[in-house]
Parts: structure tokens; sequence; C-alpha cells
């Protein structure tokens, strides 16, 4: 289907939604949402509002529009290089709020303020409409798209996969986290990853980052090594190696995918939201539940500089080689044939919650046919070494346990 025709059937499904299942949808990937709530919510005095234009997940135009006090009302457009921090801030929230609810394309207007630094205070879906300008600035912009997808349809060029999987060092039985910035460096294939916390930046966060590969047994085998350079360079061995979604309270951890040599389009993320994201979430250890939405929300993606992008939603898929074996090969799978891949249980209001709210009797339901679909796949045999050992542990039920100390079952010595 042309990306357009794409576009006017998402807005229809959007325009069937009553407000309740708009707001739902928003509310919970915690997106605050101002419609139908009363004006003296957001407060009196001027206010800074933004006019944000998504196209292909892409923000192609911002403008700002302060408000509240009719003498000093201005406007200006930003541009992505200036205030870029600003910029990103405002796409991500425009681009998050169109993909709860189904839509790559549209208008969405924020305030500044609200649980996020931004609420949301209305949504167009037909920007496009009725505006020379911006007409021809979305038509530009999904002609652009459009040639990206057919040219990559016609060359079947395969995915390149990479990660950068994070894990805990944790000092017991206190369980208390040790930082891993005082074994490792901030770059390099096992380094350190930094979070805010109290507005004060540190570096709590083991990341393996192994080279990049379109074959899952090379992928493996970088991160393997990765998993070497990581033990050579961690000294203390009374430590212990968490990984999972939250293994210990209040510091999520994340699985991050990243793809290249694919476009980055609503399809392919919403194929990695029901044939990966909503698969996994029934093995996570109920420990874990808290992570979403704040982190590992539906559709949570991040461009990277080398021309692909990263997948955020995933937990921390070290847990085990079964299961990052199973993630490489999924991952591999899917992004090679999402367009022959069409269930889409989550776009239905109880299975979406069901997600959110960690329902696994709900997400369970939906299991046994998108398994089939994947394992229904023309080349599934070239990932089936690493995909079927995970399947078969989806379809039995189990869940992993994130207290355990990841070295035992990676083959990592404790003293060496």
């Amino acid at each position: 289907m042309h990306v357009m025709d794409e576009a006017e059937s998402a807005v229809q499904r959007y325009e069937k939604m009553t407000l309740a299942e708009r707001s739902g949808r928003l509310e919970r990937s915690g997106i605050d949402y101002l419609a139908g709530r009363s004006k003296q919510i957001r407060g009196p005095g001027l206010r800074a509002a933004y006019e944000v234009h998504i196209c292909c997940l892409q923000a192609i135009r911002i403008k700002r529009r302060d408000t509240g006090d009719a003498s000093r009302l201005r406007e200006s457009l930003l541009e992505r290089d200036d205030a870029s921090t600003l910029f990103r801030r405002l796409e991500r929230m425009a681009v998050k709020t169109l993909y709860a609810l189904g839509l790559d394309h549209g208008e969405v207007r924020l305030e500044a303020g609200g649980r996020n630094g931004c609420s949301v205070v209305s949504i167009d879906p037909r920007p496009w409409k009725g505006w020379t300008e911006l007409t021809s600035l979305y038509r530009e912009a999904w002609k652009q798209h459009q040639t990206a997808l057919d040219e990559e349809q016609a060359n079947e060029v395969s995915p390149v996969l990479g990660m950068d999987p994070e894990f805990l060092l944790v000092q017991m039985p206190e369980a208390k986290i040790v930082p891993a910035s005082r074994f490792l460096e901030r770059t390099g294939q096992a380094g350190c990853d930094a979070v805010t916390i109290g507005g004060r930046r540190v570096y709590p966060v083991a990341e393996l980052r192994p080279e990049p590969s379109s074959e899952p047994r090379e992928l493996i085998a970088h991160l393997l090594r990765a998993f070497g350079s990581a033990s050579r360079s961690i000294t203390d061995h009374t430590l212990i190696w968490q990984a999972g979604s939250m293994p210990q309270r209040g510091l999520p951890l994340g699985g991050h995918v990243h793809f290249s040599g694919i476009t980055l389009n609503g399809e392919l993320l919403r194929t990695l939201d029901n044939y990966l994201a909503l698969p996994l979430a029934m093995l996570q250890d109920p420990r874990g539940d808290a992570r979403r939405p704040r982190y590992g929300a539906l559709g949570d993606f991040r461009l990277k500089s080398h021309g692909g992008f990263e997948y955020r939603t995933l937990p921390s898929f070290l847990v085990s080689p079964l299961v990052a074996k199973g993630v490489v090969g999924l991952a591999g799978l899917i992004a090679s044939n999402y367009r022959r891949l069409r269930q889409r249980p989550l776009a239905g209001a109880a299975v979406h919650a069901a997600f959110y709210s960690a329902r696994r009797e709900v997400l369970g339901q939906q299991l046994p046919s998108l398994l089939n679909d994947l394992t229904a796949l023309s080349d599934y045999g070239r990932y089936e070494r690493y995909v079927a050992p995970l399947v078969a542990h989806m379809r039995e039920g189990n869940t992993w346990d994130e207290s355990r100390d990841i070295r035992k079952l990676w083959n990592i010595r404790a003293d060496t």
C-alpha cells in the first residue's frame, strides 16, 4: 500500500475511536493529555505552546506560539539545528503521541508543563488538508519516504543488526548497586551508561556494544567478545551481574536493538511491538513490570548518527543466552519479513492495556497465532537455530528470574 493510502486508513481508524479510547491509550503510554479537561488546570499567564508537524515519524515543522497574554503573543519557527535539545524533545513527544493512536503523520499541539515537561493539548490527524504550504511539506516527505521503501524492497537488502543491552553490578547480600563506571570507560564494546538521579549525572549501568552484523551467528559471537571484555575489566569478582527489566528497584534496564540498511517506518515498529515486544513481555519477571510506561513504551525508537535506528522497547535480554539468541534471531526474522506479518493485537484497547499493566492472561491469548506466523515464514530456517528454543520457552509459559547472576548462564567465571 502507498504511504499516503496508509495514512488515510490510519486516520479513519483514529476517527472511529471515542475520546475515552484516545485518552486511555495516551495515559497508558505515559502522555499527559489535556483534551476534555478544564483549561483552568493549565493555569493563567504566558505559556509556551508548540505546533509540531510529524510526517513519517519525524518532525517536518515546529512552530512556537506563546499564549496567555494577547499583548505578548509571538510566533517563531524552530530549526532542527537551533536549540536542538528542545527540537528533539518536542519531536519525540509528538511522535510518541501519534504512534500511540496508530498514526505516523499529523499535527500535535503541545504546551509547556505537565508530568513530562509538555502536555498534549490537541491532535489534528489531517493537517495537510486545506493549506497549500503544509500540503507540499507533507507530500514531499511522503515522496522521499516512499522512494526509500520502494528501493529497499526492490534490492532485498538484509538488515544489519546491532545492540547495546545493559546489566547491573550488585553487591550482595545488601543488594547495593555498584557503579559500573568504577570499572568501565564510557566508550568501548563494554562500557558504562549514564542516568540522571536528583539532577546529577551518574554512570551506574554497564552496557555491552558488540560490533553489528547481518548474520545472527556473527552478532552473537561479537556479543560474547564484549562479555569477555567486561569480565576482564570488572575486577571485583564478589559482585553479581544482573539483567532483565528492573532487577533492582528504581533502576530500569534496556535491551536496545539497532537496525541499519532498513528504512524506519511505522509498520516496521508495529510489527516489532506485536511480534517481539509482546511475546517477550510474557517471559518477563513480574518484578520488572514497573519499568513501563516511563521506559519500554511501545514503538520507542531513536535515530542513530550512522543512518539507522535503535528499537528501545525491550528490557535487557542478557538474562540468558537462550533469550539473547532468540531476540537476535527474531529481530532479524521480523526486519526481513515485516510486510508479511499482519497481525496487530496491540491495536485493540484490551491488549494495549494488558501490555502496560502486565496482564499476562490477556497477552497469552495472542501468543500462539503470533508465534505461528513467525515459524511459517519461508526463511524461518535461517533463524530457527536461535529462535526455536525461545519460541518453545514462550509456549511453555516460562518466565525469567532477574535475581540470578547472569555470569553463570554465560559461562563467565567469577574468579578470572
